[in-house]
């Protein structure tokens, strides 16, 4: 891990730049939330260029992931931003690129568990079914590829700004902090895994996300290299965009419905070994931590 806190010795100093983050995650959470307020228009939603919408996105998350973490890191922590985009040894990174394949395999049981939760009768039920299938209904669109330059943008937007944002926010600086906050980097690790998940308002995919933060967590806590985390997600994001597209172009038969069930259980089985050896490899050759 790194030691972001290092400028603020006192405990003042700490204390302040702990409520500064506090406050970012409030900013960050409040805004995604009040953006998906209200009704959503198909119909409207339709009317307009999906490439529109995808550069609307790219851009918000553009300021908010990543132009508000760099504003961050300079004026309240005053490190280099050249801290958090360091080099990793190609070993390194194919190790984390095998663990984030091998890992959406065996999560893929996790994300259609959750996705068919069931609470009855509860207000709680249909607040969260409204939020999801409002997020499905422009998810939808934005990914059902009519080009080439579609998808182009689409794997920009969605595959590569948030892995590069949404790690430097959450494990870059979020995960650190709480590891002040608790004394203990399980429990950052976990409570940013769940915040990283709470964030994106998708009760039904709350459990694998969280999962996947928590993944992305430990490969950043063992190695301290942020770049890592960085190629973990983007290769989550990444390869789920690449698959969709080849289904678009009839390249393989896979349709977003698909997407969305489990793998065959021989299949979670073995890419689970595969994962937990991985992960064993991973700590042993590069963590840089004393326990």
């Amino acid at each position: 891990m790194q030691d972001i806190l290092r400028n603020h010795s006192s405990k003042g100093q700490v204390t302040k730049a702990l409520l500064f983050a506090l406050l970012l995650l409030l900013l960050v959470s409040s805004t995604m939330f009040l953006g998906n307020q209200g009704e959503v228009d198909e119909d409207l939603i339709r009317q307009i260029d999906p490439i529109v919408l995808l550069v609307g996105q790219g851009i918000f998350s553009v300021f908010m992931f990543i132009g508000v973490s760099f504003l961050f890191i300079r004026v309240v922590l005053r490190l280099p931003i050249r801290e958090f985009f360091t080099k990793a040894p190609w070993t390194m990174i194919g190790l984390a690129a095998l663990i984030a394949f091998s890992f959406m395999v065996v999560n893929s049981a996790v994300a259609e568990w959750n996705l068919n939760l069931d609470f009855p009768d509860s207000k709680f039920e249909d607040w969260a079914q409204n939020m999801e299938e409002k997020l499905k209904i422009g998810v939808d669109y934005l990914i059902n590829f009519t080009s080439l330059t579609h998808f182009i943008v689409a794997f920009l937007v969605i595959g590569i700004i948030p892995a590069v944002g949404e790690e430097l926010l959450f494990r870059g600086l979020i995960q650190n902090l709480f590891v002040r906050v608790f004394k203990n980097h399980h429990i950052a690790i976990w409570v940013t895994g769940l915040s990283f998940a709470a964030i994106h308002l998708q009760f039904y995919g709350v459990a694998p996300r969280m999962l996947l933060g928590v993944v992305f967590g430990y490969l950043y806590h063992w190695s301290g290299n942020l770049t890592v985390a960085m190629v973990a997600h983007f290769i989550n994001n990444g390869l789920a965009l690449v698959i969709l597209y080849l289904g678009t172009l009839g390249t393989i038969e896979v349709t977003p419905e698909q997407m969305e069930s489990a793998a065959p259980w021989p299949m979670i089985l073995v890419f689970g070994v595969v994962c937990v050896i991985s992960l064993r490899i991973f700590y042993q050759r590069f963590s840089n931590i004393d326990g």
